[in-house]
Parts: structure tokens; C-alpha cells; sequence
């Protein structure tokens, strides 16, 4: 499996990749060639993919939820191709970030949202198609769902809220996926921003696939985490025991810092430009 970095808040040093807040990766994988997020802005988007001839083939693209950062991309990728756009369909609802009494929107970008049963993209080249439970897209990579929050330390954003039926309530990030890849050597997670805890969803993914973890990649949320479930998370990653950790995005400065303290040279930071081989 080849992995780019395509979109990050960070980018590799005299590197021309444009750094955004934002997420997007994508993943090669025998002849399967599939874009993971699409960044916060269609301009940076259309420049990194363009790096990478990133467009070029792409038949798949993959949103792990309904965040303006994961999703913005989106113009760049109906501009340059005719991918299928898997989601969950409560991805579009209106999302929202609650600060200093204020509401402001975050979520996929308002003109695409729900028009009688089925998205509004005038223009779009694109099929879009609805996912609610785990599904293998292509050979030996997998969207999975339906992510169960069991432990007792990862916890829902407060601030973070969606409009349900008229009423603004907290996110319960029902729609979140992530991809799972499998390799040679183990199951690769490859994840947005795991807002239902990285930790319940590498547990879903190992009891539901029965197979050994062998890395993980993308954002954690840990970066509004306080130390207690930072702590608590290294102490489960130590049990996961994944010989190739790549973390960034919404991880934070300090979870980075905890996080290569503690594993060294099985931790790396993700940054926008990178390119992994597993």
C-alpha cells in the first residue's frame, strides 16, 4: 500500500505542497487508487493532488464526516473527475462550532446538502453513495462504520453540535468512517479526525476483523483532550502494539510530543507532502 499525504496542517520542509487545516490522503493499493478527505479549500486541493497526478485515475473518494475541513475539497474534485463519493447521508447534516456564545458553521459545504432525498450537486460529474455499515469497496479495502463508544475516558466535544430537526444538538458523529487496508503484515487504519475516540474505533476494528493492527494514520482529536485521556490513550496504543503510528491533523502539539516520547521510531508525524509505503 502507497499513502500520500495530500492534504495536512503541516507540510514537509521546502516543500511545494500547500499546508491548510485540513485532512485528505491518498491511498494506492494494488490497481485501487482512492482519495481519503479532500482538505479544507478546492485551491489547495487541485495544487497538492496536481503534485501527485492525484486526479489521474481517481475513481473513489471516501469523506469520514461531515466537517468543512474534510469536505471542502470537494469543487476540485467534481472539476477534475468523475469519482464515486462514498458518505454516510448524516454527514450532511449542518454542523456547527459553539464558541464565546457564538454559532458558526463548519459542515460540508451548505450547497450540497440533502434536496429531496439526494444531494444537491448541480454541476457534479459524481455518483454519490450512501454507506451506513461496514463494506469492502474494492479488494482488500474496507469502509467501516457504525463505531460503538465504550470506554470510559473518550467523550463528545461539547462545542461541537449539528442541527436535528430544527434543534441544536451535540454531534454524535454517527456518520464517522474510516478506511481499514489490508496488508501483507496487518490491517492499516487510515482516520479523519475520530471524534468517537481512536481508541473505540481501533477496538471496533480489531474485534470486527479478528486480524492484527499493523498501523495507524490520520487524526486522533486529542488535541482538545485533557491529560487523563491523553494518558489513557498511549496506555491503549501500548496494548495495540502497531509497529507504524502516523499520526497528525487534529492530534495536537502535545499528544504529538507524548506520542514519539513514548513509541520513538514507530511514531512519525503526518505532514502534508509525506509519502508511506506499507
Amino acid at each position: 500500500m502507497k499513502l500520500s499525504c495530500v492534504v495536512e496542517n503541516t507540510a514537509t520542509f521546502s516543500s511545494e505542497f500547500w499546508a491548510e487545516h485540513g485532512f485528505s490522503v491518498l491511498i494506492e493499493h494494488g490497481d485501487s487508487k482512492i482519495l481519503f478527505d479532500t482538505g479544507k479549500s478546492p485551491e489547495v486541493l487541485e495544487n497538492n493532488m496536481g503534485l501527485i497526478n492525484g486526479f489521474n485515475d481517481l475513481e473513489t473518494v471516501v469523506l469520514s464526516h461531515g466537517h468543512s475541513d474534510h469536505t471542502g475539497g470537494l469543487p476540485a474534485v467534481f472539476k477534475s473527475c468523475s469519482a464515486d463519493i462514498f458518505m454516510h447521508k448524516q454527514g450532511l447534516k449542518p454542523k456547527y462550532l459553539s464558541e464565546d456564545g457564538e454559532m458558526r458553521f463548519i459542515g460540508t459545504p451548505e450547497n450540497y446538502h440533502l434536496d429531496d432525498e439526494d444531494l444537491n450537486l448541480t454541476k457534479a460529474r459524481s455518483r454519490v453513495k450512501f454507506v451506513e455499515k461496514p463494506v469492502e469497496i474494492v479488494p482488500d479495502i474496507y469502509i467501516f462504520t457504525d463505531i460503538p463508544m465504550l470506554n470510559d475516558f473518550e467523550k463528545l466535544s461539547p462545542s461541537l453540535l449539528c442541527l436535528d430537526d430544527g434543534d441544536f444538538v451535540q454531534d454524535p458523529f454517527n456518520e464517522e468512517l474510516v478506511l481499514v487496508v489490508r496488508t501483507d503484515h496487518g490491517l492499516v487504519i487510515v482516520s479523519g479526525c475520530a471524534h468517537r475516540g481512536i481508541v473505540n474505533t481501533i477496538n471496533a476494528v480489531s474485534d470486527h476483523f479478528n486480524e492484527k493492527i499493523f498501523g495507524v494514520v490520520g487524526g486522533t482529536h486529542l488535541v482538545t483532550a485533557d491529560e487523563n485521556r491523553m494518558l489513557r490513550t498511549v496506555q491503549e496504543f501500548e496494548k495495540i502494539n502497531a509497529t507504524n503510528l502516523v499520526l497528525g491533523h487534529c492530534n495536537g502539539f502535545e499528544a504529538q510530543c507524548l506520542f514519539k516520547n513514548k513509541f520513538k521510531e514507530v511514531f512519525q508525524p503526518l505532514e502534508c507532502g509525506k509519502r508511506l509505503m506499507f
